[in-house]
């Protein structure tokens, strides 16, 4: 009798919480209730910031369209949880990428305040020792052919001696890889010093390759825009550029700190090369 009374009042007290959540109401920090979620200002004022309003624009009047958007995006995600979609293996490993990556981005934050404010003198010796991203910017227009690499080194070699893009097309004809032809362009100012300057030394009309998101992209210059940056513009380019890097550097230490203390296991033929570079890839500005 006892346990059945129990069960009662178990059963009493969850109908008691389902009937809390349906009845409640928006008001305070909570701008709307969907189907018993509540969504607070907070979410809302993320999703402002995320829709990067113009300045020009009232917020206040586009406020209502952005809530509904919102509201929109919780029913959706109900239905999804009702199909059982937030169980499924697919969706946990993809939850867990964006939970890190998220985190290395906080935490990256954290790191950058704790950096300070390059002085002057170093803001101006980092310009005048970086005149391919600032008093001698340029920008090349570019033909191009672009193909995904197959690891033969073979394949490498053949390719070095060419000079021109009808030769390397030509080479990977034979190799039977497709490629892409098209056009494009590259600001010095967007690859390493020493990069730039071997690209400035190549003679005219020669191909010159390099990797693009798992691809190798063959370059022939066909002409040169100067872009200098104004003395106004270069400083707080440099100091954003050089705290990024100071950023870049703390992170890496701290992951060698890391890696050295860590117990890391790996499957045989997925370990790393030994001592490996930390990247600065998953470092956020």
């Amino acid at each position: 009798m006892v346990g059945y009374k129990a069960g009662l009042m178990t059963g009493a007290a969850a109908l008691l919480v389902v009937l809390s959540g349906c009845t409640k109401k928006p008001g305070g920090q909570v701008v709307a209730v969907v189907n018993g979620e509540e969504i607070t200002q907070q979410e809302l004022n993320v999703e402002l910031q995320n829709a990067h309003v113009p300045q020009n624009v009232d917020q206040k009047k586009i406020m209502p369209a952005l809530l509904q958007r919102v509201v929109d995006r919780r029913l959706i995600t109900q239905l999804a949880k009702t199909d059982g979609l937030d169980k499924t293996p697919a969706y946990l490993e993809q939850l867990r990428a964006m939970q890190e990556t998220l985190l290395v981005n906080q935490y990256a934050q954290k790191v950058a305040k704790t950096i300070s404010l390059p002085d002057a003198a170093a803001v101006d010796a980092f310009i005048i020792n970086s005149p391919t991203i600032f008093s001698q910017r340029k920008r090349y227009n570019l033909n191009q052919i672009a193909f995904t690499p197959t690891g033969d080194a073979t394949l490498m070699r053949k390719l070095e001696p060419t000079r021109s893009l009808d030769a390397i097309a030509a080479v990977l004809t034979a190799a039977q890889i497709p490629f892409a032809r098209g056009t494009g362009n590259l600001d010095t100012a967007a690859v390493p010093p020493e990069v730039a300057a071997k690209i400035a030394s190549i003679p005219s009309g020669e191909p010159f390759l390099l990797p693009d998101n798992g691809h190798i992209v063959a370059s022939v210059i066909e002409s040169v825009q100067l872009l200098p940056v104004s003395p106004d513009k270069a400083k707080p380019a440099a100091v954003n550029m050089m705290r990024q890097k100071s950023l870049q550097d703390a992170v890496g230490k701290k992951l060698l700190a890391a890696r050295s203390s860590a117990t890391v296991s790996y499957e045989t033929g997925f370990a790393p090369p030994p001592s490996p570079k930390p990247s600065a890839a998953p470092v956020a500005p």
